[in-house]
């Protein structure tokens, strides 16, 4: 950009004052990164998320930070209701209907969780049997498939939190129900 000719001198100045915040943010994101590194590598529960495979930092992190203590959730299965990732459900009398997911909660988040699924399936056995099991051979499937593996992987990481367990990847048997 800045050998990029200009037609006046107050573009010229305008383009140097921009490359210059540019420079200066990019500093201090790198400062903001270098600290959140520091405290991350100090907190167990970040470090213990980063056992699952495709959860990075970031990603830890703002799980942490939104679970706050795991413990004020009753029961694991809350997490993807907290994070908006269950379904709307529309049920009147013997009829109901499941919609689209509530986005209730961060979305951030949400969004971390929905591609640390992705990273997790191609990176971990056990997070892609899961993801199989819902796409089912039906390749229309493969994006309800993708946010139900985020909505398990963060009941999964609040359990972990709880316990203090780290990731394991062994296969577990899948049962399908008849």
């Amino acid at each position: 950009m800045q050998e990029q000719a200009l037609p006046t001198i107050s573009d010229q100045l305008r383009r140097e004052m921009l490359i210059e915040e540019l420079k200066e943010a990019g500093r201090r994101i790198k400062l903001v990164e270098e600290k959140l590194g520091e405290i991350a590598e100090q907190h167990p529960g970040v470090k213990l998320l980063m056992t699952i495979p495709g959860v990075g930092q970031r990603t830890a992190e703002a799980f942490v930070a939104y679970v706050d203590d795991p413990a004020r959730f009753g029961n694991i299965r809350q997490a993807g209701a907290y994070f908006g990732l269950v379904p709307c459900q529309d049920a009147s009398a013997h009829m109901n209907r499941l919609g689209h997911i509530t986005k209730d909660g961060p979305s951030a988040v949400r969004q971390l969780l929905v591609e640390a699924s992705w990273q997790g399936i191609l990176r971990s056995g056990r997070i892609k049997a899961h993801y199989q099991q819902i796409v089912d051979k039906k390749p229309e499937r493969r994006k309800i498939a993708l946010v139900a593996t985020a909505r398990w992987l963060s009941t999964v990481m609040l359990s972990m939190l709880k316990s203090g367990q780290c990731w394991r990847e062994e296969e577990q048997t899948i049962i399908k129900p008849a």
